[in-house]
């Protein structure tokens, strides 16, 4: 069940943000509720597993940083304010939300605490803790053909590594091909992208990203290598000033896609392809084929050098370095 922001949560941990004991009289009285409703804030919160420690005649300490989503704050920090933000505590997932929309002409963001059902490419599972990352969706329509968008995830990615940047995140930090962005090669954020076709040659995209930003353990839940931005940085960061940094680049490569296409970016992408010219596997439709990474053309396809000399394109797949 999908649940709406709650702003009382966020006064909530706002008050409770100075790492002292406050108790439920006096919270109830700062944030105009009762004492039982605050009890069962706490409780919500302690559910979601933050660390919040309740001492009889104390009352309750926050024991770690914690900020959570703020649509005050969003609406304020991203620079477009043509776009409608739906903020919710919960979702099943912020993709589903956005195909369900009536209005499919203007662009639209859906930012969640936590999702239930999350997905990453070939369906599978994103793990999605409460307040600890970023899951962030957006309906994006295009006056464009289909056939026009080929390589939309490549400059998304490299969007977001624009965003990472803002925050330290430099030399380290590159695209594993077609949509992973990795640091000293762990995974730190990923994209999923629908397109949908109109008529009249219009389509728009759901453009999904999800980004680690302040989760430092995934109880087993992830198979592969990945890292955070707190792991990297050492340091507790706001979500609201990664997510309102990531759609301000998203909307500005965007805009420079739909005049210029993926052309203009390639360069770019050379500087951050954390394959370039290593040997990998590609799994696909075909099998999995072996060859050395020679970049990407102009569509975004992947080029791999071949044993035999010959280098090919290839539109999908996963690829792993071979070791």
């Amino acid at each position: 069940m999908n649940k709406k922001h709650n702003p009382s949560l966020v006064k909530l941990i706002a008050l409770l943000a100075d790492g002292q004991y406050h108790d439920g009289t006096t919270i109830g009285e700062a944030l105009q509720m009762t004492r039982s409703a605050v009890w069962k804030a706490i409780k919500k919160l302690q559910q979601c597993h933050i660390n919040i420690i309740s001492v009889k005649s104390k009352g309750y300490l926050l024991a770690e940083p914690l900020i959570l989503l703020d649509m005050h704050e969003l609406r304020k920090k991203v620079q477009r304010k043509d776009v409608d933000i739906h903020l919710f505590e919960s979702i099943d997932s912020t993709n589903n939300y956005l195909r369900g929309l009536r209005n499919m002409e203007k662009i639209s963001v859906c930012i969640a605490e936590q999702q239930t059902n999350g997905r990453g490419r070939f369906n599978r599972a994103w793990y999605s803790p409460f307040a600890r990352n970023i899951y962030l969706s957006c309906l994006y329509p295009f006056k464009k053909d289909i056939s026009e968008l080929s390589g939309l995830s490549l400059v998304i990615s490299l969007a977001v590594i624009r965003a990472l940047k803002d925050f330290g995140l430099r030399e380290k930090i590159g695209v594993k091909w077609p949509n992973d962005i990795v640091y000293d090669y762990k995974k730190i954020s990923g994209n999923l992208i629908e397109i949908q076709a109109e008529t009249h040659g219009l389509c728009h995209a759901i453009i999904g990203m999800g980004v680690n930003v302040n989760m430092l353990e995934a109880d087993g839940e992830i198979m592969q290598s990945w890292t955070s931005m707190q792991r990297v940085l050492q340091e507790y960061i706001d979500r609201n000033a990664v997510c309102a940094s990531l759609l301000n680049h998203v909307f500005d490569y965007l805009q420079r896609f739909e005049a210029q296409g993926l052309k203009s970016f390639v360069s770019e992408w050379s500087e951050v392809d954390s394959l370039k010219n290593k040997m990998i596997a590609l799994n696909h439709a075909q099998g999995v084929i072996e060859g050395s990474v020679q970049g990407i053309n102009e569509q975004g396809h992947l080029l791999l050098a071949m044993q035999d000399g010959k280098v090919r394109a290839f539109s999908s797949g996963d690829t792993s370095v071979v070791k």
